[in-house]
């Protein structure tokens, strides 16, 4: 059990980023990575292991129902997708220093450790070779392959949210805004407005999977722009921000796709062309040298054209997109894991707070550990 009585002496409590943190013994040297509404992380250093690892510290779980069920929803979606190879964030284990349900109130994440994010190599403004464009845009549909097998949607992929290791390797990080795809309305308001999907803004009733796909899109144009595509400052902006790009969408795909006041809205505004896309994000030239210094093939400006569609049911799924020919030299689907739907009895259940802590309890003290945690660290240098 995570809570096991036995282990108390072995813990011990510490200050990191004005926060303290109850953490086993084998958890040293703590280093603060960030913080945010919901929780804040820390590296350290598992002794037993050599490795470091990210420790996140939920703050204020059981606050609410509200908070209660976000935390429990995180919890349900780490444990389920926890796989060794398919780019998404590892969970270690999971634990909570107090020693029975009455006295829970903190609950701590072990998670495997990414040294940088795709938005921290962005700011270097310096340009991806096209190779490594295709390795970056492959393991993120890999990994979204992955999870949406499951039924679960991401919501907020953006370039922070992308761990991306010295190695190239690519980890889908933060599910805390992640949940089951159920029948019904889902939340409204989601993800970091700059990739977020325009089916949010003119239908946000009614949305799926393919929100995470326009997402993928943002992400790579913005891998050869080196700066976010479409940096709306306002919901309406955001809609000018995307249509000054991909051009005004014609009034059957705001008929079909919209909410009829939305349509209403959007037919008068005025018409804008679609940008070339060839000239947007295909090769740049240097004319000193004749040495492309930018951008992407055709069939990179094509994979990118599908998946900034304005009508969803024109994007590709995950899979349909990792089977195209720009993918082609990294695609192998016998190498691509998937898993079988997530089915979730809790998943739209409103509980009160301390009814969501009995079954989060039961879910710290029942998590077994997977194998490949405690391998020895590799020497990555």
């Amino acid at each position: 059990m995570s809570s096991d009585s036995s282990k108390k002496d072995e813990r011990y409590t510490t200050s990191c980023g004005h926060c303290t943190f109850t953490l086993p013994v084998r958890y040293q040297d703590l280093v603060l990575i960030g913080q945010g509404t919901y929780g804040i992380v820390v590296r350290a250093t598992d002794t037993a292991t050599g490795k470091h690892v990210a420790i996140k510290k939920i703050l204020r779980p059981f606050e609410t129902d509200i908070h209660a069920k976000r935390t429990y929803r995180e919890l349900k979606l780490l444990m389920y997708l926890n796989h060794p190879d398919a780019q998404v964030v590892q969970l270690y284990n999971v634990f909570t220093p107090e020693q029975n349900v009455n006295e829970f109130r903190t609950i701590y994440l072990v998670l495997n450790f990414v040294d940088r994010d795709l938005n921290k190599l962005l700011l270097q403004r310096v340009p991806f070779t096209e190779q490594v464009i295709k390795l970056t845009i492959y393991s993120i549909l890999r990994g979204l392959k992955f999870i949406h097998s499951a039924g679960v949607l991401h919501r907020d992929l953006k370039p922070t949210n992308i761990g991306i290791d010295r190695n190239s390797n690519v980890t889908i990080l933060d599910f805390g805004l992640a949940r089951v795809a159920t029948i019904g309305s889902p939340t409204a308001y989601i993800s970091t407005r700059w990739w977020r999907a325009p089916e949010i803004y003119v239908n946000d009733q009614n949305y799926d999977e393919k929100i995470d796909i326009w997402s993928v899109g943002c992400i790579m144009a913005e891998l050869i722009l080196l700066k976010p595509l479409f940096p709306g400052e306002t919901t309406y902006n955001q809609l000018n921000k995307i249509f000054d790009i991909i051009g005004t969408p014609d009034s059957k795909t705001l008929q079909e796709t919209c909410t009829p006041e939305v349509s209403a809205y959007m037919s008068r505004l005025e018409l804008k062309p679609k940008k070339n896309f060839n000239e947007l994000f295909g090769y740049q030239i240097d004319p000193s040298t004749g040495k492309t210094i930018s951008g992407v093939s055709a069939q990179g400006v094509d994979l990118l054209d599908q998946l900034l569609s304005f009508d969803p049911r024109q994007r590709p799924t995950a899979e349909q997109a990792l089977d195209h020919p720009f993918l082609e030299c990294c695609h192998d689907p016998n190498d691509e894991p998937t898993i079988e739907p997530l089915i979730d009895e809790y998943q739209n259940a409103e509980y009160t707070e301390e009814e969501w802590k009995s079954i989060i309890w039961q879910m710290v003290e029942g998590f077994i550990p997977p194998s490949w945690a405690n391998n020895a660290a590799k020497d990555d240098s």
